[in-house]
């Protein structure tokens, strides 16, 4: 198992096909991560840091705090903290630096996603971000004979191609998608997912998001009432300090 590690471009898309262990890294003023295509020979992912495991194919055994959780086909999950991950098959594991996420592990993805997106395209959220800003992991799903607009996001993008087959139009050039496909896009690269005769379903890291709940607007919160009025506007209830982070 080799442990260089291979530093991705900020000005351009890159893939990899999982045939064997590699290491990529990338980082920018806002986010740090790094990547890992694995085919099952064991590893240990670094402390200080949440690593979103996706499988392809196969079955993973993914191990943290005297647990081991069971990953085959089409799931997926994060791992806060020193992790053991072995298996076979083929697996994409990005890791945040930096950032604690809590333990969470589900899945099989669903054929479609449960929101409309663009395009045509459907969209889910895998695991969300626990509190609005935080990172989460996106599923998209995309019909036969689709071609994106061409589009751009303001941080990084990363992700594996569950199943189908197409391709990724950049303004460099056109590159292949199929099972087991691997892509790092950077901030503000134009770029359009484009399927064949075959649907297109992707699991999509982000490193951040502008939608959930935060501290002072959320379902719990939101729903309890007193007097008939929301405890999102008695503030004065409002817990102030104390949240796991």
């Amino acid at each position: 198992m080799s442990n260089a590690i291979r530093r991705l471009d900020s000005d351009r898309m890159f893939v990899s096909t999982i045939e064997r262990f590699e290491k990529y890294e990338f980082s920018d003023d806002r986010h740090s991560v790094r990547i890992i295509l694995t085919t099952g020979k064991a590893a240990t992912l670094e402390a200080e840091a949440s690593h979103y495991v996706v499988v392809c194919d196969g079955e993973f055994q993914v191990s943290l705090k005297n647990a081991t959780h069971h990953l085959s086909e089409g799931c997926f999950g994060s791992f806060p903290g020193v992790t053991q991950i072995k298996g076979e098959g083929r697996a994409f594991v990005l890791s945040s630096l930096g950032y604690r996420s809590p333990l969470l592990a589900g899945g099989p993805a669903e054929e479609q996603g449960r929101l409309r997106y663009v395009d045509g395209c459907t969209t889910s959220l895998l695991l969300p971000p626990p509190v609005r800003g935080e990172p989460c992991l996106n599923f998209m799903h995309l019909p036969r004979n689709v071609s994106q607009t061409m589009h751009t996001h303001p941080s990084l993008r990363a992700g594996i191609i569950l199943s189908g087959n197409g391709q990724c139009k950049t303004k460099k050039g056109v590159l292949g998608f199929h099972p087991g496909t691997t892509f790092f896009i950077p901030p503000y690269l134009p770029h359009s997912f484009q399927s064949n005769d075959e649907t297109l379903r992707i699991a999509i890291f982000h490193p951040d998001s502008d939608s959930g709940p935060t501290h002072t607007n959320h379902t719990m919160l939101n729903r309890t009432f007193v007097g008939g009025k929301s405890a999102q506007f008695i503030t004065k209830l409002h817990t102030t300090d104390g949240a796991q982070q």
